[in-house]
């Protein structure tokens, strides 16, 4: 069988011994068909992953021991921040989707001025979140910030190693981003592109814009490339 991922509340763990929520123990029995004497992983989303084998099924619920503990399991070495203009429809489930299998640690909806979509699910997005997670065995679920317009929320969240993708770019990430950088912060801007107050802003704000290659890229396309391109520059 292949390694099974799950959700386990931090409180849910005492003494080595677990339990999962009624939600997760339906999951585990109905669609992955587990059962009693399986090894599982269990992720609290707080940075622990734990190695564990199911014991009994009481009531409908999973119980099991745990056999061992690993921090940050499944982390990227350095802390990768995405903040990301709201798209329509699927496409935005896709950029979080996609951005929490390649590493960020938290996300931001940001609304630009030209902005199409105005409101977000949070809740479902977080659903996506923790699903993405499990499926490439991370330990931390990353944090979905509530929607901030641009001009607070760069007052607020601009770190030192922050980025802006832009065609006009003059910059590579390569040139901002290496080993020793931690806490990135990379902004992608809306399905309407910057607008020009934006650009001065990000320009006012010494946030520097990259150019992520020939073509211009859709804004989930975007997140995808320049998360990839991040974590290989810090990996060198």
């Amino acid at each position: 069988m292949d390694e099974i991922f799950l959700q386990v509340h931090p409180s849910a763990i005492e003494n080595n011994q677990f339990y999962l929520s009624r939600d997760e123990s339906y999951h585990f029995l109905k669609s992955l068909r587990g059962s009693v004497g399986d090894d599982v992983w269990l992720l609290d989303g707080k940075g622990l992953a734990y190695r564990a084998r199911v014991k009994k099924i009481d009531n409908s619920i999973v119980q099991g021991s745990i056999n061992d503990s690993f921090a940050d399991f499944g982390e990227n070495k350095k802390n990768i921040h995405l903040a990301i203009g709201l798209i329509k429809g699927k496409r935005m489930d896709l950029a979080i989707e996609k951005s929490v299998e390649f590493g960020v640690k938290s996300i931001h909806p940001i609304l630009f001025e030209r902005s199409i979509k105005k409101r977000l699910n949070i809740e479902r997005l977080n659903k996506i979140i923790i699903s993405s997670a499990k499926q490439t065995g991370r330990s931390v679920f990353p944090e979905i910030k509530k929607i901030t317009k641009f001009p607070d929320w760069i007052k607020k969240y601009k770190y030192d190693n922050s980025f802006a993708c832009h065609f006009s770019g003059k910059f590579k990430i390569k040139n901002i981003v290496n080993s020793k950088t931690n806490d990135i912060m990379i902004i992608v801007g809306p399905e309407g592109d910057f607008s020009d107050s934006e650009i001065e802003l990000l320009n006012v704000s010494k946030v520097p814009l990259v150019n992520l290659g020939p073509r211009r890229l859709r804004t989930e396309s975007a997140c995808i490339s320049s998360i990839i391109e991040t974590s290989d520059a810090i990996e060198r």
